[in-house]
């Protein structure tokens, strides 16, 4: 119970530090940026995430896997070999890009040089990935925190100085070159580490084992990544820079609390693996309903609060987009409704369906961002997200619930159905009372005492 409690609280925080300073930082970008090289910032991004998914193979997702199927001494070396196979595949997708890089650089509407950060960071971000997958399979949290104080401080501060340093029409370069230049070095150095320990660079057992795992992955993580952001690019393209910015500052703050999910999902996914694989099934089910309702809780009390706080958050110039709040936060809470289904799926090894389903919901989500984009705008792409999700959930319940787990699988509607019911009750309230601040915060901070004093009884979050 310590070991666990005492994962649950390093993954948490080194995940919100990671990740939570960009976002808490995100007003303070945003004001010095502007609308438009916010769109910017959030256009360039995207295609960093598209890079280091597509170009890198997704190695570290065969972690957890790996730790099934081979003994601890073999773990390092299964590292370095997979390691070694993104770092081939890294180099045969520069050399593609190298052979069209004029087509690339007009289509992107990105200078050679912004088409080179993105490739250095895309590696970066692997390896920082890489080691923070590595980190949390092994329980190692405290590591995994010191590894995401130095990334986001390095960031943080590198970011500040460039900014600043850069007049305003052009400083979001500045934000770039700052978080290329921390990933990359600090990606690199990690990945080098890795080979000097495990020194094994091609192994044919574990490419064997890596590769029919990985590419599903690959597929999954940029349908994923296409669910989450076709938006923010499709708004670009369609409205602009100054609507594509003051969407991605309202999907920014939402992703506070998917931060937040990430961190518990990182505790809780370990522990499913080692609990099902040695039959420990009370214990995946009293974890699953006290992650069920920590997250609901947290999910609730967000859009509650959300609008006054993101008004906090935001300057006045994005305020148009608070209305999209509660529809992120219920894409983020069928994301996460997907993550039980999903790991049945992974632990059974079968992330064909993993990718068929995202892939599936991608398209659609591209189809419904054209249709709604043109005739309603911002609404239309959260609208169209949260649709999506709702698709690749129904998908992932169907298969696990009645194909590959039959009578078997343990996260029916029984389990899930009445913390679901609780959120969308919050959502309508929400929307039925805009203005009654008063009545949002109350019921909000009833819910949370209410929360802390089941977490202080039971003595665990998750």
């Amino acid at each position: 119970m310590k070991q666990r409690n005492r994962v649950t609280f390093f993954n948490i925080l080194s995940t919100c530090l990671l990740y939570g300073i960009s976002i808490f930082t995100a007003p303070l970008f945003s004001r010095l940026l502007g609308t438009g090289g916010y769109g910017n910032l959030a256009n360039y991004n995207v295609w960093v995430s598209v890079l280091a998914i597509a170009a890198t193979l997704q190695t570290q997702g065969t972690l957890v896997n790996a730790r099934v199927e081979y003994p601890e001494e073999e773990q390092i070396k299964y590292q370095s070999s997979v390691m070694s196979l993104s770092f081939l595949v890294f180099l045969v997708v520069c050399l593609v890009v190298a052979l069209f890089l004029d087509p690339i650089s007009k289509e992107l509407h990105f200078s050679r040089f912004f088409i080179a950060l993105v490739l250095f960071q895309a590696i970066g971000t692997y390896g920082v990935n890489f080691m923070n997958t590595k980190l949390t399979y092994e329980l190692k949290a405290g590591r995994n925190m010191v590894l995401s104080v130095f990334t986001a401080l390095s960031t943080l501060a590198l970011s500040l100085i460039f900014v600043l340093a850069l007049p305003r029409e052009i400083n979001y370069y500045g934000r770039i070159i700052a978080i290329a230049a921390v990933y990359g070095i600090l990606g690199l150095s990690l990945c080098g580490y890795i080979f000097f320990k495990g020194r094994t660079f091609f192994c044919a057992k574990y490419w064997r084992f890596c590769i029919p795992l990985a590419i599903p992955y690959v597929f999954y993580n940029l349908a994923d990544l296409l669910l989450g952001h076709s938006d923010v690019v499709m708004l670009r393209q369609l409205s602009g820079d100054t609507i594509s910015g003051i969407y991605s500052m309202a999907f920014q703050f939402g992703t506070i609390l998917f931060t937040i999910f990430g961190a518990l999902n990182n505790t809780w996914v370990p522990f499913y693996f080692e609990d099902t694989k040695h039959g420990r099934q009370d214990a995946v089910m009293n974890q699953s309903r006290n992650f069920l309702e920590v997250y609901t809780v947290l999910s609730a009390g967000f859009i509650l609060l959300g609008t006054e706080v993101y008004h906090l958050f935001a300057r006045q110039d994005f305020w148009g987009s608070t209305r999209l709040i509660p529809l992120f936060i219920a894409s983020h809470y069928l994301n996460f409704l997907c993550t039980f289904p999903i790991n049945y799926e992974y632990y059974h090894k079968k992330v064909k369906m993993v990718a068929f389903a995202t892939i599936s919901s991608s398209l659609i989500n591209i189809g419904l961002n054209y249709l709604f984009i043109s005739r309603i705008g911002m609404p239309g792409a959260a609208l169209a997200t949260l649709v999506s999700h709702s698709i690749q959930f129904a998908m992932h319940y169907v298969y696990t619930r009645f194909i590959l787990g039959k009578g078997s699988y343990p996260f029916g509607i029984s389990l899930w159905g009445p913390y679901c019911a609780c959120f969308v009750g919050v959502m309508v309230l929400v929307y039925l009372t805009p203005k009654a601040w008063l009545v949002r915060w109350g019921l909000g901070a009833c819910i949370g005492l209410w929360e802390l004093l089941r977490i202080r009884k039971r003595k665990v979050l998750i």
